[in-house]
């Protein structure tokens, strides 16, 4: 352990460098306690609720003319209740006929509220809704909003020949808070007019941060939170199944059911336990073609583990010490039973946060169970600063593996950051380079970002609840990027250059690569960046791609890539990312083409297809790999909703097909219909179809 105390006594060192706070310099408010709740229609103006209550406002952009007053007018209504907080706004418009509405959420017209109830600035929550009651939340973390994460609450919106207003209804059991009956918490609102792409805020940002600049946000006091309530919510499924195909002789039957438990331990810390977890409603994986040597990353969608995720991430890209999607999916990709789980997650006190899972799902290849345990905590600290220790553990039929870890982030400023990483782990039969170490610091201004990085991976660091996309090598990266703004043409031109180098531990050159672009970006958010990448490639050892070898050796390439993306918020969008030059032994060309496809707020569609082109000089001479997809979403309403993903990959042979007609009643609870279609000649097992009718419902207890 001395490897973990001595890190232990750097980060606590590099914590230890005091810093001064941002100024305290934000717009400030009173909510108002409602002598009746507001009826929830979206009619704002001729509410008596909302009657005698001074609105806040005076927003000002963003983006495009950072600073500058809002081109419109918002107005926003904070009160509450003894059960709820009620928000009221209206969105004047002096065009309603260019008013832009959208089922996709970041292409619409739209109002959204960021709360951080605990005050550090480190996380928060956000809640928005667009002219058509679309209802959008998510957690807020390190200055970033996970958008899978779903609460109750209730939204209605009503348009107008003034614009469009929005009423928002948000249960205090639905929201974490700290301790005190009268609280004080940082707030900022946020209105996006999507015709000329502007963003205003009500608390003013600088243009290389958003909203989620936690620490930037307003602040609204006299907020009467009620006393603590042992909130209980339970929420039963129940399904039936069809399948075909596969390694099934014939049509197999089954039905099953589960549940999911909430409960409110205090209004800071929740208790979750599941059963016979179930996630036939979750989008299929997106395919990926693996052109390289090392593993690919595949993001979480199940909603049980991303909820809180934020809580349990400690990592950097291409390391994770704790990645959920062990639990429960094998290796090749399959489903597997969940048995079930608690996980504890919150807020002890005011700046202590805390997270315990424990989970147990089916063995993928040996009879029995697997037991994962994941221990997670951290201290929020001043100027967005934070310490933390985490460890998991995963008990297989036989054995067992551990991870121990420490990470701290410290805030330079109101611009700079630094953080670091060590831990180790513990695999039966590995005694040696069982660790990860990573430092990284960042600079953010309006006219420059700046950051390095140093990695060390151990060749036995083995994070078995985890991810590592490569071992036994030292990294580093820098990157450096100007940004110009050009009020007359452009939005922002940003030239930047990057180099990433990875070595072995005894010194080899294993790979490098020195990245030169010039990014331009236009007012209409369509953008074309044009870049140069000189490469090197260190192969100890041959391994193949698509089933062509690379034979060890050092290689030294460069190659031209562009990417061009026209204006998102049009009825079509399109772009294109193409590459052309050197590849390891050889050559490769590669276009990845895309258009999208949206009509108001009923109707999206959007198609893709990635292409490749590779000659390693072979005598079969090139072969080609390709990436379709397509996809569909369809809104009968706000809550009711098609959504369909189609995919073929010709390298692994696979075509994928997955179709979810979704009702929902409350958060994520309601009847899914689902049907999934794999065709993978490779890898994956025979043919099978499958079709799953879920209902789930979320009972309020207490």
């Amino acid at each position: 352990m001395q490897f973990l105390r001595s890190s232990s006594a750097t980060i606590a060192f590099l914590l230890a460098a005091a810093s001064a706070a941002e100024p305290d310099d934000r717009p400030r408010g009173q909510a108002t306690l409602l002598s009746e709740a507001p009826t929830l229609d979206g009619n704002v103006a001729d509410d008596p609720a909302w009657d005698g209550l001074a609105p806040f406002t005076g927003f000002t952009q963003l983006q495009p003319d950072n600073g500058a007053p809002a081109s419109q007018r918002t107005e926003v209504y904070f009160g509450f209740t003894e059960d709820a907080l009620h928000v009221g706004v209206i969105c004047f418009e002096t065009d309603t006929e260019a008013i832009t509405v959208s089922n996709d959420g970041f292409q619409s017209d739209s109002f959204s509220m960021v709360l951080d109830t605990f005050g550090t600035g480190l996380a928060g929550m956000v809640f928005g809704t667009n002219p058509v009651g679309a209802e959008y939340d998510g957690q807020v973390a390190d200055e970033f909003a996970d958008w899978n994460w779903s609460t109750l609450w209730e939204v209605r919106t009503r348009t107008h020949e003034a614009g469009w207003s929005a009423e928002l209804a948000i249960p205090f059991q639905s929201l974490r808070y700290g301790a005190g009956d009268v609280q004080s918490w940082r707030v900022n609102f946020a209105r996006v007019i999507r015709r000329n792409n502007e963003i205003s805020y009500w608390s003013p940002v600088p243009r290389q941060f958003s909203m989620f600049r936690l620490s930037l946000a307003g602040r609204i006091d006299g907020i009467h939170v009620p006393a603590q309530r042992r909130n209980l919510e339970i929420t039963p499924y129940a399904l039936g199944r069809s399948n075909r195909g596969g390694n099934l002789n014939g049509t197999q039957y089954d039905d099953d059911f589960g549940f999911d438990v909430k409960y409110s331990i205090t209004p800071s810390l929740t208790l979750d336990m599941t059963y016979n977890t179930d996630f036939a409603q979750v989008e299929s994986d997106r395919q990926q073609v693996n052109l390289g040597r090392f593993s690919l990353f595949f993001p979480e969608t199940r909603p049980f583990f991303l909820e809180n995720a934020g809580a349990f991430g400690v990592g950097f890209p291409g390391m994770q010490l704790f990645h959920s999607r062990r639990i429960g999916i094998a290796p090749d990709g399959r489903r597997l039973p969940i048995e079930g789980g608690v996980r504890v997650s919150g807020k002890v006190a005011t700046a202590t946060n805390l997270g315990f899972l424990h989970m147990r799902a089916e063995a993928a290849n040996a009879e029995g169970s697997n037991e994962f345990t994941v221990a997670r905590l951290s201290r929020d600290l001043s100027n967005r600063s934070s310490v933390g220790f985490i460890a998991t553990d995963r008990r297989d039929p036989g054995s067992s593996r551990q991870t121990y870890g420490i990470d701290g982030s410290l805030g330079l400023g109101p611009n700079g950051q630094l953080r670091a990483i060590a831990a180790r782990t513990r695999t039966p039969g590995v005694d040696s380079d069982e660790h990860v170490v990573s430092l990284y610091g960042a600079y953010n201004s309006t006219e420059w970002e700046l950051d390095g990085s140093y990695t060390e991976v151990g060749a036995g660091f083995d994070p078995a609840v985890g991810f590592v996309g490569r071992r036994d090598y030292r990294g580093t990266a820098v990157f450096a990027m100007r940004k110009f703004v050009d009020k007359e043409t452009l939005r922002e031109w940003r030239p930047l250059a990057s180099y990433n180098g990875s070595w072995d531990f005894d010194g080899y050159y294993e790979s490098g690569n020195l990245h030169l672009e010039s990014w331009w970006v236009w007012k209409s958010a369509a953008d074309v960046w044009p870049a140069v990448n000189f490469s090197h490639e260190g192969v100890k050892h041959s391994f193949t791609i698509a089933g062509e070898t690379v034979p060890a050796g050092d290689y030294e390439t460069r190659n031209f890539e562009m990417g061009i993306n026209s204006a998102p918020n049009k009825t079509w969008s399109g772009g294109a990312h193409m590459t052309a030059g050197g590849f390891y032994n050889g050559k490769r060309h590669a276009i990845s083409p895309y258009v999208n496809y949206r009509r108001d707020e009923t109707l999206a569609a959007s198609a893709g297809w990635d292409h490749n082109t590779i000659d390693l000089g072979s005598e079969e001479g090139p072969f080609t790999a390709n990436l379709a997809r397509a996809g569909l979403s369809y809104s009968f309403t706000p809550k009711i909703g098609l959504r369909a993903l189609i995919q073929y990959n010709d390298a692994d042979d696979v075509f994928a097909a997955n179709v979810r007609f979704s009702w929902l009643r409350s958060a994520n609870a309601g009847l899914y219909v689902v049907y999934n279609e794999i065709d993978a000649r490779t890898g994956l097992g025979k043919p099978g179809r499958e079709l799953v009718l879920k209902y789930s419902h979320i009972f309020d207890v207490l």
